[in-house]
């Protein structure tokens, strides 16, 4: 049996687990919408030059949030690259 604080913090951390999906979910749909407008005006789906942008904007907003730059490069990229899967 865990002591009551380790499990407190475990429940905490599930939902905040469980907050990073639902904005994970939250941003897929919005992709989806952008999708669908981009279609209608006949341009690109994926923008290069936007994702180098948004990939050094969010290494820096991490830094400043005392996240590794790093680290929210491979979270973005595995985003992105979700992304990319539905074109």
């Amino acid at each position: 049996m865990l002591p009551a604080d380790v499990s407190e913090t475990r429940s905490a951390l599930d939902e905040l687990d469980h907050a990073l999906l639902d904005l994970i979910a939250r941003r897929r749909a919005l992709v989806g919408a952008l999708f669908v407008k981009k279609r209608a005006l006949g341009l690109p789906l994926v923008d290069p030059m936007r994702e180098v942008e948004l990939l050094a904007d969010r290494r820096v907003y991490a830094e400043r949030q005392g996240v590794p730059a790093d680290l929210a490069e491979v979270i973005f990229r595995a985003i992105l690259e979700d992304s990319h899967t539905r074109t």
